[in-house]
């Protein structure tokens, strides 16, 4: 699961947070509901995080009175997908942001309705606390005050804007996306409680940054990385401090990272005496552990696991939230003009459109999934955003082979097809690359190879360990260097639905410009000006027409192969409590604080 730089049915709210344009009009109201559903991420990580937009309706929720201590017991987690790092600006995977949720936060997380939830912040910023200007171009942030890191130094303003200039800082080549960062100014620390941050435009999304899902989390503390003249490959990435309810103390590579309580957390102390990842070789294994009693939760389940779960009961059961992540295949739409080309075939909007309708969609929803999925047209899918004008190209191989024919693709002796480029004969071979240790996806990739070549197209399978797949343009991940030829992974664009840089021409990774997160490697500049500016508009109706446009435009040339939603779905056991879920990419560690267990 790829973590959207990014997974919602929650349909009020949306994270959009047009609050600041709003107040120009009337008094503020508190803080908005949150931003539709998550997304992400259902299951995916990947990471391998639905209403219209509504203007705050209520405060973001504040915690219940902290523990005066932990009452007693640790769990074990299992992640199939071992995180490539507990920084998650270094990181594309979501089980990354969910490893970095046990130890560290920033101004406020996102909690089972998807609304904000205060948590180094002491208020959510407003026109009418003074917290957006009348322009919404300055945004003032509040600290709690008295807050620490988890080692007992000081936790103040100056570390927020030392997070800035280190995301900001060309040096630290590892930071994976800087989109929405880049749109701010300056940032300033008034005070040891007090953030300004000054944006060069008007940028709606604001409310992630800093705050996860999708644009990287919390803060890094300047005392310890305050002398360093870049982050890469730095022991902290791996041995990191923050300011969550929990501490690192070990991580054993491929085999365990161990968590214990953070004394100087801000809420006290949490009710669990510890926290254990366990990774594990796949969630089968996972789940295997959870029926022994050795795992108490196993993160990113499939809707058709919900079944063999449920009948672990009552030691063990299957716990669901409707999310907005989708998975999907694509394709690497570099022409060679950013330096990694994929195949030619698919710059053909022919051969992309018979692509996706030689995919049984359907066939992989009602039983690989167990029907509990849906096939999906569009990136935006369960959200208000999701433009249901759009019908998901049927599975149709004989309409998909006479588009071809059409076209003049021939078929060859081997039942392969072929297409001239530039005076070379080029087979329709190619690559299909996603994350090991996930049995669904391996069955999706036999399903689709197989119903793809009765329609002359050789899909090869080239799956990787999540932390290879998604690895930076830094640590040469071959989705971010372009040196693939088609993929498949989880995310989701919530709780806000801004895609950040994932469909912009400057959002494609290169060795000068290695920070971007458009993978697709795909330049169309009506999409890409769409993308730019959707963030920039303030009027929720006028934004949901924008990003309903790029969905038309993505499916009309078929840029993609949106393949189904997910659930948000995990395993746990009976004895492990005080879990509330969320539909967005926090997922069930947003309150990680709260839980406990009965024996």
């Amino acid at each position: 699961m790829k973590r959207f730089n990014n997974k919602g049915y929650l349909v009020v709210a949306t994270f959009v947070l047009v609050a600041f344009l709003i107040a120009a009009c009337a008094p503020a109201a508190a803080p908005p509901p949150a931003a539709q559903a998550p997304a992400a991420q259902a299951t995916a990580a990947p990471a391998e995080p639905t209403a219209a937009p509504a203007a705050p309706t209520a405060a973001p929720a504040e915690p219940t009175a902290p523990p005066a201590a932990a009452s007693g017991g640790t769990v074990n987690i299992a992640f199939y997908q071992e995180p490539n790092t507990l920084v998650s600006y270094y990181s594309n995977q979501t089980f990354a942001f969910w490893a970095e949720l046990i130890y560290n936060r920033g101004f406020w997380t996102f909690d089972d309705k998807s609304a904000p939830s205060l948590e180094l912040a002491s208020e959510y910023p407003t026109v009418e606390n003074g917290g957006i200007s009348a322009d919404g171009l300055t945004i003032t942030y509040k600290l709690k005050p008295d807050l620490k890191w988890s080692d007992g130094e000081p936790l103040t303003s100056k570390d927020v804007v030392f997070t800035w200039e280190a995301i900001m800082n060309d040096k630290n080549t590892g930071v994976t996306s800087r989109d929405g960062y880049d749109k701010i100014e300056s940032v300033t620390a008034p005070d040891d409680t007090t953030v300004v941050v000054k944006f060069k435009e008007l940028y709606v999304p604001w409310p992630g940054l800093f705050n996860g899902p999708n644009t990287g989390f919390g803060f890094l503390p300047q005392h310890v990385l305050g002398d360093k003249e870049t982050l890469d490959g730095d022991d902290f990435l791996r041995a990191p401090i923050g300011a969550g309810p929990f501490k690192v103390t070990e991580w054993k590579g491929g085999d365990h990272i161990t968590f214990v309580p953070n004394e100087n957390y801000w809420r006290g102390l949490p009710k669990l005496e510890g926290v254990n990842i366990k990774v594990v070789p796949s969630r089968d294994a996972g789940n295997a552990g959870l029926a022994a009693g050795d795992v108490d939760l196993v993160a990113d389940e499939i809707e058709a696991s919900i079944p063999d779960l449920d009948a672990l009961m009552p030691a063990a059961h299957a716990q669901s939230v409707p999310s907005q992540s989708f998975e999907h295949y694509f394709f690497n739409l570099d022409d060679g003009t950013n330096g990694a080309p994929g195949n030619p075939i698919f710059r053909d909007v022919n051969v992309r459109k018979a692509y996706i309708m030689c995919i049984d969609r359907q066939t992989i929803a009602d039983k690989l999934l167990f029907g509990k999925s849906k096939v999906i047209s569009n990136l935006w899918p369960n959200s208000t955003y999701d433009n249901t004008d759009l019908v998901p190209y049927p599975y149709d191989p004989a309409a998909a082979n006479k588009l071809l024919d059409d076209a003049g693709f021939k078929v060859g002796d081997d039942g392969i097809r072929t297409m001239d480029v530039d005076g070379k004969t080029v087979r329709f071979s190619f690559n299909h690359e996603t994350t090991t240790g996930n049995q669904l996806r391996a069955d999706v990739q036999v399903l689709a190879t197989s119903t793809l070549r009765e329609c002359g197209f050789e899909m090869l399978p080239q799956n990787y360990p999540s932390g290879t797949l998604f690895g930076s343009y830094a640590q040469s991940g071959p989705l971010a260097t372009g040196k693939y030829e088609t993929g498949g992974y989880t995310t989701s664009f919530s709780p806000d639905p801004d895609p950040g840089d994932t469909f912009k021409c400057d959002g494609i990774p290169t060795a000068d410009a290695p920070n971007g997160n458009n993978w697709y490697r795909l330049c169309d500049p009506e999409l890409s000006k769409l993308t730019e500016d959707q963030a920039k508009e303030a009027d929720p109706a006028k934004r949901t027409a924008m990003i309903k446009e790029m969905q038309k435009i993505m499916y009309d040339k078929a840029y993609n192969a949106p393949l189904y939603n997910r659930l948000n779905t995990i395993g746990v056991s009976s004895r492990l409590q005080g879990i509330s879920q969320s539909p967005t990419q926090t997922d069930a560690y947003w309150n990680i604080y709260d839980w406990f267990v009965t024996q």
